[in-house]
Parts: structure tokens; C-alpha cells; sequence
């Protein structure tokens, strides 16, 4: 089963659901961090967060996009040496037609000299 479409319709609902959130509520919060406050729109809190928390998968996806690319070399190479092996089958059989071919000459010339 393909999960493209199930992970875009979140994403979709998930940045509506943030921007339906952030520009509802405007007014300013106060942030508290190691002692200092700062007096800071909620949109902009809210924004910041969900920015913060798409960033924080872009590893994973990159791994991903690795990992679907690694597979995809495996699979190649599989098929090269798929056909390597037919090519050397191929080849065998050739030199085994070929020898068969000279034995069945020199026995032929041996008889009529005979």
C-alpha cells in the first residue's frame, strides 16, 4: 500500500489545523526562558513550533530518501548480474557447440583418410 497519500492528507490537515490556530489567536504571551521574559504574539509561537517540528523530521526523511535510493542500485545490479549469467551461460554453450563442431571435423577427416 502506498502511504504518500495518507502522510500528505496529515501534513495537509496538520498546516491547516496550525494556521487556523495561529490566526485565531493573536495576542501576546509571555515567554519565560532562563529568567528573562518576552512578550511574544502567539502566532508566532505556534508558527515557530510547527516550523521546529517539520525540521525535526528532515533527518528522517533524508534517511529515507537514502535508503529507497540504495535499494534501487541493489535492484539494478541484481538485473546486471541476471543477465551476466545468462551472457555466461550463452558463452558456454557456444564454446561447447564450437567444440563439438572441430571434434565432429577431425572425426570425419579421420575416417576419410581411413
Amino acid at each position: 500500500m502506498n502511504k504518500k497519500p495518507i502522510f500528505l492528507i496529515v501534513s495537509i490537515l496538520a498546516i491547516a489545523l496550525t494556521v487556523a490556530v495561529a490566526g485565531q489567536n493573536c495576542e501576546p504571551v509571555t515567554l519565560k526562558f532562563f529568567g528573562s521574559q518576552v512578550a511574544v504574539s502567539f502566532c508566532v509561537v505556534a508558527f515557530a513550533t510547527f516550523a521546529l517540528g517539520c525540521l525535526s523530521t528532515l533527518p528522517v526523511l533524508l534517511n529515507r530518501a537514502k535508503e529507497v535510493k540504495s535499494g534501487e542500485i541493489q535492484v539494478a545490479w541484481r538485473e546486471q548480474d541476471e543477465k551476466l549469467k545468462e551472457e555466461l551461460t550463452n558463452d558456454k554453450i557456444k564454446l561447447l557447440e564450437a567444440k563439438i563442431q572441430t571434434l565432429d571435423a577431425a572425426l570425419k577427416q579421420s575416417l576419410k583418410k581411413k
